[in-house]
Order: C-alpha cells, then structure tokens, then sequence
C-alpha cells in the first residue's frame, strides 16, 4: 500500500475501546471503516457501514481487515466463561479466514488481535517477537490457538499480523477498574511488585493496527506494547502520584491466589516485552512514557 493512499478497513469488534479508538484514528487521516458486528442493524459510529459478522460474512473490495473481537477476559473465569473465551476467538477468527479466502475480491492483509500474555510468566526476560511463546497458562493458550486460527490465512496469500497487546491504557477499561480503589487511597502493590507491567496507551495501538495494515514489510507476530514497560511497584507508585493519593497497601500474592485462584497471573505474571518490530519499521509512539500517558488520560479526573 501506498503510505498516505486513502483505504478501506473492515473492523471486527468495533464497538469496544480500541475499536472505536481505531475509528477515530482512522477517519482522522481519511482512512474508511466498514464495521462488523453480530447486530448489523446498528449503526457504529464513525463507520461508513456496518455489516454482519459470522459465517460467510462479505468482505470484498477492502484493502485490510482488523479483527479484535473477541469474549472480554474480564470477570470471573467460570468454565462456561474460559469455553467462551477461547471459542469466541477460534470462531470469530475462522469466520474470518472462510470470507477471505472465498471473497471474489478480498483484502490482501488481516491484522488480527493476540495477547502478550502468550509469553507466560518470563521473569526478567525480555521478550521480543523472536522469543520463544509460552507453555502454561490460560491466557497463553488462548493467544496460541488465536493465532494459529489467523496465521491460516497465510496459507493463501493472505498477509497476516498478529497483534500481541498488552495492557491498554484508556478512559474506559482496566485503568478505569483501578480508579476507584487508588481514589479512596486504597492502591497499592501486587506481591512482590517486581514483575514486569507491559501497558499501551489506546491511541498508540490503535495507531499501530494502522501502521501494520500499511506496513507491508511486517507479518506475524507483533508486540503492541510501549518501549518502557514498567514493574508493578513503580505502576503502582506513578498512578498513585499522578492521582495525589497514597499508595502504602501491599496485596500479598497468596491471597490473591487463594481469591483468584489461576486469574491471579494476570496481576502476577511478568512479562518484560518490548516492541522491536514496531520501532524497526519506524512506528512512533506518541505516549511512550507512562507518566505521559496517564497525565493525558487523567488530565480532566483530576479531582473525584
């Protein structure tokens, strides 16, 4: 692709945080987005149409499909929710893969969402896209299966990127689920609070999904993660001074997994992942500092 030519994109899970940032970031640079949703009936903001998502879902005459959907891993992992978890992201990314390969016109470039949790618990390792992927772990094998189900696509043509996000960043999501508990003065430390805290600010992966839907050196696997992540303490310590409340508490790590159980890896799990290919292809990250990031997110939450 041209670098500035003007394309199309279809968009799987349009609606949730990153995709409406993609939107936005999108239609900014007069890019066009056709939304994909199970209710096709509903308009998406933003989106120049909106169109079925499922079995033989049509996807011809765009120049690239981004696909995030996917069951949130938020909440309780109930069986019934960790089979929806994993089946939601093996489906929705075959459906994908079906259309592309039967379109009479298809794109030529599927960027599909991962997780950096594929890495596994990796201590002090840093971990860029060359490194070895994980062996345990719930998350990590839904990150596997997940980008096995894309990486098909590869098998006819298909130009596959393979997204491995890590935390994201945003007014609405995870820093927002933090908010409360840092507000009351209750934030603090998970465990020992060295592991490693991969994180992205939401304008920056969104940017990024657009950056490889142009970038055509890039295919598989992808860190969507900022160069400096950080180790819980130091989160921790920086959210609650960006805040001006306290951060004393320590949440020992066998109560969180005596609470939690196996959801506690996703607090505990270090993974000191950094985005080699991104910089390599000349990707420029607009918050790669978390200060930066969470001034520009809090900057109106200032006072509760």
């Amino acid at each position: 692709m041209v670098p500035n030519q003007t394309i199309v994109i279809g968009l799987t899970g349009a609606s949730g945080l990153l995709g409406q940032e993609i939107i936005r970031r999108a239609v900014s640079q007069g890019d066009q987005v056709v939304a994909y949703s199970r209710t096709p009936d509903q308009p998406v903001s933003g989106a120049i149409r909106t169109e079925a998502f499922g079995p033989g879902m049509a996807v011809s005459n765009l120049d690239a499909i981004l696909h995030l959907a996917g069951e949130s891993i938020l909440g309780r992992w109930t069986k019934a929710r960790r089979d929806r978890i994993l089946q939601s992201r093996i489906q929705g990314t075959r459906w994908v893969v079906e259309a592309l390969q039967n379109a009479p016109n298809p794109p030529r470039t599927l960027i599909c969402a991962s997780g950096v949790n594929i890495y596994g618990d990796r201590g002090e390792e840093e971990l860029i896209e060359e490194s070895s992927v994980g062996s345990a772990g719930f998350l990590c094998s839904v990150a596997v299966a997940w980008e096995e189900e894309a990486m098909h696509a590869a098998r006819f043509g298909v130009r596959v990127v393979t997204i491995r996000i890590a935390m994201v960043l945003g007014r609405k999501g995870a820093l927002a689920l933090m908010l409360p508990a840092f507000w009351l003065g209750l934030g603090g430390r998970l465990g020992s609070g060295n592991q490693w805290m991969p994180w992205i600010h939401v304008e920056d992966v969104a940017n990024l999904f657009l950056h490889a839907a142009r970038e055509e050196s890039l295919a598989g696997p992808l860190n969507g993660l900022s160069p400096f992540p950080v180790r819980n303490r130091d989160f921790t310590r920086i959210l609650g001074s960006t805040l001006g409340r306290p951060t004393f508490l320590v949440m020992p790590s066998f109560i969180l997994k005596a609470v939690l159980q196996d959801q506690a890896s996703l607090l505990l799990d270090s993974e000191r992942a950094l985005p080699k290919r991104a910089l390599e292809t000349g990707f420029r990250f607009r918050f790669p500092y978390l200060e930066g990031a969470l001034q520009n997110l809090l900057k109106e939450r200032r006072i509760p």
